[in-house]
């Protein structure tokens, strides 16, 4: 996919993304600001705090990629993570993460910034990548971005990956209303993204009218693997778990059906040979 492209999909998400944060901080933001007014507040499920306290936080330099309002970067910190850089396209979330970090006096500096365009400066820079849910299918090419994600770590880092299950984007959503929540609906191989106007308020609920379209795009594990070790990581973990952290599936995580709505993946960056 050549940049020119690429920047019309990311632009357009970018715009759709301003106009939906508002709403999410309605919805959140007392809610947030409550949490992190206690010190050392963390906000990771025992699924993916394990594995992070295995490999280590403390002291590490941490860039998080899509960090939205910044929640999951300020937690990274309260471990104990050292220098905490958070990077989002969005205007308004970057913002509302700027903020509750000067309130909370949480050491993160967030940048707004396409995560295909991040400065060459932040290159060799970090311990570890973190990638929450729901980020890279705001992405058009995920092999580019799993490679800047490499391009980030310094010898010997880490990307860790808490992600929504492709297999999930198969069947319905919670508010499709569909009577059997485990009948395929979807392609699992599919190479155009979807496109939609308005409906992104997964945190209030709230319907509003879009001016801005989104583009979603569906990528295969294969896809996700092959990107990172493209990019020159070797994969160390890889854990699927029926737990829906996509917020649009609590039907078929409720059906108890054995199905993976999400997983995490975590790849390292070798050290220089010797």
């Amino acid at each position: 996919m050549n940049p020119d492209e690429r920047r019309q999909y990311t632009e357009s998400n970018r715009e759709a993304w301003n106009e939906v944060m508002p709403l999410h901080r309605r919805a959140a933001a007392a809610k947030w600001d409550e949490f992190f007014a206690r010190p050392g507040a963390v906000c990771f499920d025992d699924v993916e705090l394990e594995p992070l306290q295995r490999i280590g936080v403390e002291g590490r330099a941490v860039a998080h990629l899509c960090c939205n309002n910044g929640v999951e970067l300020l937690s990274l910190r309260n471990m104990g993570a050292g220098e905490c850089v958070g990077f989002d396209i969005s205007d308004e979330a970057v913002a509302e993460a700027r903020e509750r970090a000067t309130r909370f006096r949480i050491d993160c500096r967030f940048v707004q910034s396409d995560v295909y365009d991040i400065d060459d400066s932040y290159s060799g820079r970090f311990d570890l990548v973190y990638i929450s849910a729901g980020c890279l299918g705001w992405m058009p090419d995920v092999g580019r971005f799993l490679a800047k994600a490499a391009a980030l770590l310094r010898s010997g880092g880490r990307v860790f990956i808490r992600e929504i299950h492709p297999v999930s984007e198969m069947l319905p959503f919670d508010g499709d209303d569909a009577p059997d929540v485990l009948r395929i609906v979807g392609p699992y191989f599919k190479k155009e993204p979807y496109v939609e106007k308005g409906g992104l308020d997964y945190v209030g609920r709230t319907e509003y009218e879009g001016d801005a379209t989104q583009y979603w795009f569906v990528h295969t594990m294969s896809d996700i693997m092959t990107g990172l070790i493209g990019s020159g990581l070797a994969i160390e973990l890889f854990r699927e778990d029926a737990t829906d952290v996509s917020a649009g599936h609590a039907r078929v995580e409720a059906a108890n059906a054995g199905i993976p709505l999400s997983y995490i993946l975590i790849a390292r960056k070798p050290l220089p040979a010797r």
